[in-house]
């Protein structure tokens, strides 16, 4: 199996603001969006969300994808 994930992006996310000024980015989630490539020549593509990630590299969002399908 071929995971690749094109794109990782939050759930939510919210800015504060004070003064005019950004204090902080709130978020809750991530989501990414990948193509997985099976042996068999299946393709799909699909958006994987993650509700209790604060923050997602590409490396993990593979991984995490890999074991939602089982393959780990």
């Amino acid at each position: 199996m071929r995971v690749r994930v094109y794109k990782i992006e939050h759930l939510m996310a919210d800015n504060i603001f004070a003064d005019g000024s950004l204090l902080t980015l709130f978020s809750i989630g991530m989501r990414a969006e990948a193509t997985v490539e099976f042996e068999s020549g299946n393709r799909l593509e699909a958006v994987f969300e993650f509700p209790e990630a604060d923050t997602l590299s590409f490396v993990e969002a593979e991984r995490l994808i890999r074991k939602e399908l089982s393959a780990e």
